[in-house]
């Protein structure tokens, strides 16, 4: 089966990329275990992002870059944001 457009899902282009859990989870960093369970999730339980930020309590933003880091969803900003954020910027009174 061909592919005439790249399939989406939430506004985001999918890749082929088949997510597959490492032999022994168990034992990697909490961390890692987290990016694993929000790909499988994502990959291999069709959960929506929403579904993954309301059953992991994460955020939409760290949900959507783990995806992106593991290449399971295409970046769709034109220009890439630098990953720390910039200070907000008050204007003061007069």
């Amino acid at each position: 089966m061909q592919w005439i457009d790249e399939p989406q899902r939430e506004g985001f282009q999918l890749t082929r990329k088949v997510f597959v859990l490492p032999a022994n989870p168990t034992s990697l960093d909490p961390v890692t275990k987290r990016k694993m369970t929000i790909c499988n999730l994502f990959a291999n339980y069709q959960q929506s992002i929403i579904d993954i930020v309301r059953l992991l309590d994460e955020k939409y933003e760290s949900v959507v870059n783990v995806l992106l880091e593991e290449r399971l969803i295409q970046e769709r900003r034109k220009e890439r944001r630098e990953s720390t954020p910039q200070p907000r910027r008050f204007g003061t009174w007069p």
